[in-house]
Formats: structure tokens, C-alpha cells, sequence
């Protein structure tokens, strides 16, 4: 029988040499969110002859959906998995799986499952250059929403953050809660904000903020997938300051120009996320995928 427990702060190293690839672009290989956002949605970990499964629970204790098991022996994995489901009466279900481990599943098991497209989980992965340079007619919107930024507070700047600003970034979290009306305190991404902040040089994050009149505007922050992609993990930017979404979108690309891809994660389902996502032109859209056993 699997025994799961939960994530905690010293698995990020298993999990950062478990899911380690020179190419990898999806969130699923980011140790440092799988982390984070474990307690919210309750994401729990068991180890098999080397290979790390990771499942999602409901409040109920059973469980709803497992990931595909990364390490030395997926199939053997995979099989307990089917194996502990059946005892504890449950599907053997693979949730936010991406399109080579669908097919790797397959190829394990074939004809053992229906897949099923999760559009709302899709992360939407960039061109670094394209973010940073904006050129082209397709961009002129955006570049114009600069300008007009620029051109309202000419004294703007954008730092990068370090202890001497993380409560400016979180200044900006706040102030996008209240813009909402939704108290921070209740929001468990606040609190997930500000736990990577509070470990920013041990999770290896990077971020910015964005001044206004000399008030923080805009923040962002995340963190390395693989040498060729970044995951941008958080975005948040104040509405007064017309235009600081498209300003701090850019000038954190043009900090991270030695990543080939920029990874803005998916959309939530949320139609006005998945424009503003599609109105930045994404090189990939990074399919998802559930499993289903046939019965």
C-alpha cells in the first residue's frame, strides 16, 4: 500500500532531482511551486522503488487525481498505483498530465485509458525575446500601452526584488486584493506570496516591482524550470497605474533574455486571463491531459 504525506520544505531538493531536465518547460517540474501550492490543494507525496508519485486528495481523504510518477521505475509505480486505488476503492485517475507523459503512459499501458483534454490547465509558454522586444505589428498595442505609461510617470523605475523591497512586492498584493474588495488575509495566494518571499534566496526565486510617483505598482516573481525556461509564477499589478501590467510583463522579460521561453502558466479557465495570454501570441500552449481507465 502507497503511503502519501505531505510536501514539505526539505522534499523540494527530491523533487528539484527527480523532475530534472535540461529541456523542461511545463510547471510540473517547478519543486518550488508543487510546494507552495501543496497545502491549498492538498497535493501529497509517496516515494516507490525510487520514483516519486504525487496525489491529490479531497477533504473526504480519498484521493482524485494522481500525477504520472517521475523516476527509475514508472511502470512498477503506475502499477502500485492501480493496485492501492482498487483496495481503497478508487479510480486510478493521472491529472495535469502533459503530452509526453500521455504518451508515455500509453506507451507503458496501451489502450489501458481514455485521455481527456484539460483546457483550463494549459500553460501558456513564450518566446523571451518576443516578450522582451515587443516588435512587430502584433505587439502595437502593447507597446503604446508603455509609452503611455512612461509618458504618465516619467520618473517610473523597476527593481529587482531583494530583502530591501519584499513588503513593497507585497504592498502590491495587497493593494490587488483590496482593488477585488477580498480581504488578503482569507486568500491563500497571499500567503503563498509571501512564504516564497519570506524563503526567496533558498527557493532560488527572482522578481521585480514596479514604481509609480515612487509607489510600488507591479510585482512579479518566480523561478527556473530548466536552463531554457523560466516559470513566472505570479503577476500582480495595480489598476490606477494604467498600463503596469504590460510595463512589468516586459521589463521582467528583458531580465531574463538567457531563457529561451518564458512560462506564464495556465488561465484558469477565466476567459479575460486566457485573452490577455493569447494577446501576447504564445510560441507553445502546453497541453494537459487527464487519464481515465477504460473500463
Amino acid at each position: 500500500m502507497l503511503k502519501f504525506r505531505p510536501i514539505e520544505k526539505s522534499d523540494i531538493k527530491l523533487l528539484n532531482d527527480t523532475y530534472k531536465s535540461p529541456d523542461a518547460l511545463g510547471c510540473e517540474c517547478n519543486a518550488v511551486s508543487a510546494y507552495l501550492w501543496s497545502r491549498e490543494y492538498d497535493l501529497r507525496i509517496a516515494v516507490f522503488d525510487g520514483t516519486v508519485i504525487k496525489a491529490y486528495y479531497r477533504d473526504d481523504g480519498s484521493v482524485w487525481g494522481y500525477c504520472l510518477p517521475h523516476g527509475k521505475n514508472v511502470k512498477g509505480a503506475v502499477e502500485e498505483i492501480i493496485r492501492s486505488a482498487e483496495q481503497n476503492g478508487e479510480e486510478a485517475a493521472f491529472d495535469y498530465m502533459s503530452a509526453d507523459e500521455k504518451d508515455e503512459l500509453e506507451k507503458l499501458f496501451p489502450n489501458r485509458f481514455t485521455f481527456i483534454n484539460q483546457y483550463d490547465t494549459r500553460d501558456y509558454i513564450y518566446l523571451t525575446e518576443n516578450l522582451a522586444s515587443l516588435s512587430g505589428k502584433r505587439f502595437h498595442a502593447k507597446r503604446n500601452h508603455i509609452s503611455k505609461f512612461f509618458r504618465t510617470y516619467p520618473n517610473a523605475e523597476i527593481k529587482e526584488i531583494d530583502s530591501s523591497n519584499f513588503d513593497d512586492a507585497l504592498n502590491v498584493v495587497r493593494g490587488w486584493f483590496a482593488e477585488k474588495k477580498t480581504d488578503y488575509k482569507s486568500q491563500s495566494e497571499y500567503g503563498v506570496i509571501k512564504e516564497a518571499l519570506e524563503n526567496f534566496d533558498e527557493f532560488s526565486m527572482r522578481g521585480t516591482v514596479l514604481y509609480a510617483e515612487d509607489k510600488p505598482a507591479a510585482m512579479t516573481l518566480g523561478r527556473e524550470i530548466s536552463p531554457i525556461c523560466f516559470d513566472v509564477m505570479f503577476e500582480k499589478a495595480l489598476t490606477e497605474f494604467e498600463g503596469s501590467y504590460s510595463v512589468i510583463n516586459n521589463e521582467f522579460a528583458k531580465l531574463l533574455t538567457n531563457y529561451k521561453y518564458l512560462n506564464r502558466e495556465e488561465d484558469l479557465g477565466l476567459e479575460g486571463l486566457r485573452k490577455a495570454k493569447l494577446s501576447y501570441h504564445p510560441e507553445i500552449i502546453y497541453e494537459r491531459y487527464r487519464a481515465v481507465p477504460k473500463k
